[in-house]
């Protein structure tokens, strides 16, 4: 019975630990959680069909996509300081 009711709360203790992690990695990178949450066809990019589902992006979408291909990269919507949730940059930085 203690082996049982270990072998539990080490599984509570790891989905915890996940689950911590993922939230941090969610506040430190804004484009990462954009991408997990919009990029329906799973190629690493969100396309502008895809951005639709969140305004503020869509409204931006344009002046993100620095290279104009009609897709944003995760390295675009890190860059750009329209990308929601990203920390707005001040002049004394």
């Amino acid at each position: 019975m203690m082996k049982r009711l270990e072998k539990v709360f080490i599984a509570l203790c790891a989905v915890a630990a996940v689950q911590a992690i993922s939230v941090a990695d969610a506040h430190a990178n804004p484009a990462r959680t954009l991408l997990q949450q919009l990029d329906t066809n799973k190629d690493g990019l969100i396309s502008l069909k895809e951005s639709v589902r969140h305004t503020g992006l869509l409204r931006n979408f344009g002046l993100i996509d620095d290279n104009e291909d009609g897709k944003l990269s995760e390295a675009e919507l890190v860059k750009s300081e329209l990308t929601p949730g990203n920390k707005k940059l001040t002049a004394s930085e």
